[in-house]
């Protein structure tokens, strides 16, 4: 059984889903946000959502200080988990690593694998789909797999824990929801754009949810 944390009503598992879905997968998804409890012993795979919060938010919401928890010990378990953006910044709180603000990512832009026996899934050069406004150090002994010029971290491993900075998952709906309150001609733009490269950003994603499905194995 996988287990998916999600964190808000408009950050869902997309592509995520339908995969696991197609694949016959079992998976469960807990609406942290709606309050649903997390499981009390760290699950053997875990996908940690995005979501509008801060990883540093636990005043504003509760259920953050558990979760990292939750992740910390998952981690220490060598559980199969992939971290997408908060999800990402989770891993790394829970490693005791800081979350801070830092350049504004949003829309598509191209990164760079910088870890050649992951390749076939970071490639030298490749497009993703940017939303957030905070980025984080690496933890201790994490490997940095992919790279960016305004936000260096990525993507990284730490033990069979994987977490990227970008959104693997995301769908055109979702993009629409979340550019609603751009304004008219960026908001066009980035429908354009998105209109190009999602399938691109779905074929990434079954790329990595092979690789989740099968363990991380190189």
């Amino acid at each position: 059984m996988i287990t998916i944390l999600q964190h808000g009503e408009h950050e869902p598992a997309g592509t995520i889903a339908e995969y696991l879905e197609a694949h016959n997968e079992p998976f469960r998804t807990l609406r942290l946000h709606n309050g649903d409890a997390l499981p009390r012993d760290p699950p053997d795979r875990l996908i940690i959502l995005g979501g509008q919060m801060s990883a540093n938010d636990e005043g504003a919401w509760p259920f953050l200080s558990p979760e990292k928890k939750l992740v910390r010990e998952a981690v220490a378990r060598d559980s199969v988990i992939l971290g997408i953006c908060l999800g990402a910044q989770m891993i790394a709180a829970a490693c005791g690593k800081r979350v801070y603000p830092q350049e504004k990512e949003r829309g598509w832009r191209t990164i760079r694998g910088c870890a050649p026996a992951w390749h076939h899934l970071f490639p030298a050069t490749f497009p993703v789909f940017h939303w957030h406004t905070e980025t984080f150090d690496l933890p201790k002994g994490a490997e940095l797999l992919a790279t960016g010029s305004a936000v260096p971290n990525q993507a990284f491993l730490l033990g069979h824990a994987l977490g990227v900075q970008f959104h693997p998952e995301v769908t055109a709906p979702v993009i629409a929801q979340w550019a609603k309150d751009l304004d008219d001609a960026e908001r066009l733009m980035l429908i354009r754009e998105t209109r190009e490269r999602i399938e691109g950003n779905r074929q990434l994603c079954t790329a990595l949810m092979d690789a989740f499905c099968a363990g991380w194995s190189e």
